[in-house]
């Protein structure tokens, strides 16, 4: 199918964008930032186990650690996208890596903005996720969902992006890459300063 509208804004302004990587010894993870092709795009999200170590029961886009055998952190992205929802990395065509943020537990996060195709049937991995699921671009844009939230880290408050769909609650890392990717690539214009880190 055609691209819509949206989709076609994020190719085009894609190419012009320069994401910002952050500095310093970290351990490195990675996520696809994936919307669906379809007349109404959405991005992909998941639910995590209330089971893990680690974020447990939290909202985020697929993705995980980086394997030492993993070639970069692309592959990182998709073979964790497979694992948990069962999408083959053939379908997920990347445009390309978004800021990269530190996680409250010290971790680098790279995001890949990509897209996939209408339709795909998910296997949920029901020992890392609850569900997958997707939340319509629009939505995010217009601001009906989103709100800014005080979070204390370590003794220091800081203001982090949340964003309320149905009953998910979309909050800290995963929502501030979402901020940046709607405010910077498609004009959303949410009360937030998100493009942080060191280039």
């Amino acid at each position: 199918m055609a691209d819509s509208p949206l989709l076609q804004t994020l190719r085009q302004r894609i190419d012009d964008y320069e994401p910002r990587e952050v500095a310093g010894d970290y351990p490195d993870a990675a996520v696809v930032v994936a919307i669906n092709d379809s007349d109404r795009p959405g991005v992909l999200l998941t639910q995590r186990s209330p089971h893990l170590s680690l974020h447990a029961g939290e909202i985020a886009f697929p993705g995980g650690k980086q394997d030492d055998d993993d070639r970069d952190l692309l592959h990182t992205a998709v073979r964790e996208m497979e694992e948990e929802v069962g999408v083959a990395a053939k379908h997920f065509e990347c445009l390309g890596p978004l800021d990269q943020r530190i996680t409250r537990t010290q971790i680098r996060m790279t995001p890949f903005l990509g897209i996939l195709p209408a339709g795909l049937d998910f296997k949920i991995n029901y020992g890392e996720l609850d569900t997958a699921f997707y939340v319509p671009l629009d939505e995010l844009i217009d601001g009906r969902l989103f709100s800014v939230v005080d979070v204390l880290d370590t003794g220091i408050t800081k203001r982090v992006a949340r964003f309320q769909y149905q009953d998910h609650d979309i909050w800290g890392v995963t929502a501030m890459v979402l901020a940046d990717l709607l405010n910077e690539l498609l004009d959303a214009e949410l009360p937030i300063e998100t493009r942080t880190g060191d280039k």
